[in-house]
């Protein structure tokens, strides 16, 4: 009865129409940005005086994104039906629009975007397509890791294509689609000369490419180093930084890309509760042999990448690192710490035919310290710090047909650390302390992408890890308890399924989970984080986001107030039947504008973030009865708020960064402090970056970086040792011995201020057919890299005989680094 009603009422407008005067002549440009289609029709029938019958079921929830430019009426009702699954048909002199059968579907345009010098892939690159070149885009898309994009369901015929990637010249070039295109095409950008901002300090978007990298380590959101989860080529690294957080431990020369997860973290990763830094290392040319040598007052350095075969390539890389040797300029009257960091790593990738992609990659790192403090008469500590890290990985990828790309990833990771410490009495006598830990994980990971339709993307995969822990800690050297790593491995499985889900034309959600079960040798445990983030594109250059993320984290890094200052993380320990695992939420909100050439970049952001169980151990040498590390583990919980506003220039003959950021991080363990919330050591109140860079000629480059951070003020609430000797509960407690005020704690004062200066000058001239760049380097103490302080303490608990504390250096003078790179 309704389908009769309706198609009689069908009827009647038809006749009606049929007097209806005609105004065929008229041609209008217009644009419609995610217009409802009912009010794109009405527009059209306003404009050209054409009546357009149709049914409202048809074209409800349909939305219309399209432009025509000086049009008549046919092209432009085209233009807003395309894609629609309408059939638009002329009955007298008036236009019926019917949803009927199914439109033929399109075609699909597939590729992938590289670097026109490298091949590399470029990731983050956005594909648009127009039927014109002013007309609005019918289809958009970004590019992945692999920088794969496909177009589903695009009208055949002549499009217009154009691709946009920062550091990149726009791309533009008509394409014809069909169902006899190429099953992928591959599109090349050429890169231009850009400025990528030294955020090495702090570690944010590039964090591990600054020239010498040097840092204090990497905090992403109030988060300390860590807590984060980092990446190389799939491999998972689990201290990648040198010196205890001072300086990068990759070369920049070596890497592709570094991508930086502070907020809305993808189904894709789990696992840490802070951020996330996923390196990928860069192809090696496929002409000839070629790369750079540097020798410098604070390193060495080597890059070398070329051609095997004719699809084959390599990347070698080595750097070693000497920077005590400058050191010598900040305290002259003491001998400093013996401070060595060696690292190696390469790539092999093999271009397979048909867009597939083979490469296996390797990676080392090895880091030394000695140094000997001296007490008072006969009163000696002699210390003796070694980690490393090792990585392999295989990687393949490959396009499996124009909608279905297939990756999958199998590495080993391992990170060592031996602590020897060998202290000498008043009397003589000498004790010895040994303690070392070690994290292997063989992973394999397997992933792939289905591009459905227009609307949906649909991602997924399986990560499996094996952790093997071992080792023993003394107590010597975690001031607390002995530790025994040893034991079953466990095991962490994760399938995690996302939706990239295009809402209207300007707005994409994202939605997902990562599942993740956890077995250790005594328990299991079990959890669903969520995933979701929106953006509404509000132009080609402004768009808002907002995610909110939930992560849970299973392998824990002990830490400590002592060693916590210059020791990576000393062991990691795993959930299980008496340890829960940290979990957090964290919600973002920004503004992104860019300039339409990518001059200018505008960006604010927001964030807040809750911690449930974090995980924390306090040192007080009153309680005897803890025996394992979850006898003294601490429960509690943590929350961050936050905002930072960054302005980019981003190329031109002057470039530069400018960033605010603000924070506030508080803690809080009902058996610390008297239950009352505190800032934790790496909570980051206010900071100010700023670096710039000026290409005076085409030979002298200048350049200037700056670093201030607020002081870190002392913890609120600490007691002092008297109040320790007393037994008080609830609070945190300091030194073992009344002489000395420091804090024996592990929540204890925070660090003070961070404030880097750094001056730059660069010439570059040609010698003997080679480039030659030589630099000139003025930095503060803060570049000098030791200002750890190691002290002895008079104590009858050997947990409390020794400290590091954090003296700041001067903000003046500057002292010189003379560097010089030839490439060939």
């Amino acid at each position: 009865m309704g389908r009769t009603f309706s198609n009689s009422l069908l009827l009647l407008l038809l006749l009606s129409g049929m007097l209806w005067p005609q105004e065929t002549t008229v041609r209008r440009s217009f644009t419609f940005r995610s217009e409802a289609l009912r009010t794109a029709i009405d527009s059209l029938m306003r404009w050209y005086g054409v009546p357009i019958v149709f049914l409202e079921r048809d074209v409800a929830g349909r939305w219309v994104v399209a432009g025509c430019t000086d049009c008549a009426f046919d092209r432009a009702l085209a233009s807003v039906l395309s894609d629609q699954g309408l059939r638009a048909t002329r009955i007298g002199g008036q236009i019926v629009i019917r949803a009927g059968e199914e439109a033929p579907a399109g075609a699909t345009l597939a590729g992938t975007i590289v670097d026109s010098l490298s091949g590399d892939p470029l990731q983050g690159a956005v594909v648009i397509l127009r039927t014109d070149e002013n007309d609005a885009p019918q289809r958009w898309a970004t590019t992945g890791a692999s920088g794969f994009f496909s177009l589903r369901d695009v009208p055949e015929g002549t499009h217009r294509l154009q691709v946009r990637r920062v550091g990149y010249e726009p791309f533009r070039a008509a394409v014809t689609i069909d169902d006899r295109s190429e099953m992928v095409q591959e599109f090349r950008l050429l890169a231009r000369e850009l400025m990528q901002p030294h955020v090495t300090v702090e570690g944010r978007r590039s964090a591990f490419g600054a020239a010498d990298g040097i840092s204090r380590g990497v905090f992403i959101r109030s988060a300390p180093s860590d807590q984060h989860q980092y990446f190389l080529e799939g491999a998972r690294i689990y201290h990648p930084v040198h010196f205890g957080g001072l300086a990068s431990a990759f070369n920049g020369d070596a890497l592709r890309d570094v991508q930086s997860v502070a907020g809305g973290v993808p189904p894709y990763y789990g696992g840490r509760i802070g951020g996330v830094m996923d390196l990928s290392l860069r192809t090696g040319s496929r002409d000839a042999v070629k790369g750079s040598v540097e020798i410098g007052s604070l390193g060495s350095g080597l890059v070398v990448d070329g051609p095997l075969t004719g699809s084959t390539t390599f990347v070698l890389s080595g750097r070693q690192r000497y920077p005590d040797l400058l050191s010598r300029f900040s305290y002259p009257n003491e001998v400093p710490s013996d401070l060595h960091a060696l690292e190696g790593l390469f790539k092999v990738e093999r271009m397979m035919g048909d867009h597939q992609r083979l490469s296996v990659s390797g990676y080392v790192s090895r880091d030394a310290m000695d140094r000997a403090v001296d007490g008072g008469p006969a009163r000696r500590l002699e210390n003796a710090l070694r980690w490393k890290n090792a990585a392999a990985s295989v990687r393949w990828h490959g396009v499996a047909d124009r909608a279905l790309l297939f990756s999958a990833n199998m590495s080993f990771s391992a990170y060592d650390l031996s602590a020897n410490h060998r202290s000498f009495g008043g009397g003589g006598a000498s004790a010895f302390h040994a303690s070392a830990a070690s994290v292997q994980d063989l992973s394999l990971r397997a992933h792939a992408e289905y591009f459905y339709d227009r609307y949906h993307t649909m991602l997924g995969g399986v990560d499996v890890v094996r952790h093997g822990l071992a080792g023993t800690i003394d107590p010597f050297t975690s001031q607390l308890v002995a530790a025994s790593l040893d034991g079953p491995a466990p095991w962490e499985l994760s399938v995690y399924l996302q939706d990239q889900w295009r809402l209207t034309p300007s707005i994409q959600a994202e939605v997902g989970a990562r599942a993740t079960s956890f077995v250790a040798g005594d328990g299991a445990s079990s959890s669903v984080d969520p995933r979701f983030s929106l953006m509404l594109t509000l132009d080609d250059d402004r768009r808002i986001t907002g995610s909110i993320s939930a992560v849970t984290q299973y392998l824990h890094p002990y830490r400590h107030s002592g060693l916590f200052l210059f020791y990576p993380s000393i062991f990691f320990y795993p959930t299980d039947r008496r340890i829960p695992p940290q979990t957090s939420l964290h919600g973002a909100l920004g503004y992104e504008q860019t300039s339409r050439d990518d001059r200018y970049r505008l960006a604010l952001e927001t964030y807040g973030r809750v911690t449930r169980d974090l995980h924390e151990f306090a040192a007080d040498s009153t309680r005897t009865s803890a025996a394992t590390l979850a006898d003294a583990l601490l429960l509690g919980e943590g929350t961050s708020v936050g905002m930072e506003v960054t302005v980019d220039k981003r190329t031109g003959d002057l470039t530069g960064t400018l960033r605010y950021g603000f924070s506030w991080t508080t803690n809080r363990f009902a058996a610390l402090n008297g239950g009352r919330p505190f800032q934790p050591r790496f909570d980051r109140r206010h900071e100010v970056y700023a670096a710039v860079t000026y290409a005076l000629t085409p030979s002298w480059t200048l350049g200037a970086l700056a670093l201030v951070s607020s002081n870190h003020v002392p913890l609120v609430g600490a007691v002092t040792s008297e109040a320790r000797t007393a037994g008080t509960e609830g609070a945190i407690l300091t030194g073992a011995d009344a002489r000395y005020a420091e804090p024996f704690d592990l929540n204890g004062g925070r660090l003070p201020g961070f404030q880097r200066i750094e001056l730059r000058a660069s010439y570059a001239f040609a010698l003997l057919d080679r480039t030659v760049e030589a630099s000139l380097r003025m930095l503060n103490g803060y570049g000098l890299v030791d200002p750890f302080r190691w002290r002895l303490l008079a104590s009858s608990d050997p947990r409390a005989q020794w400290a590091i504390t954090y003296e700041p250096p001067p903000l003046l003078p500057l002292y010189p680094s003379l560097h010089v790179r030839v490439r060939f």
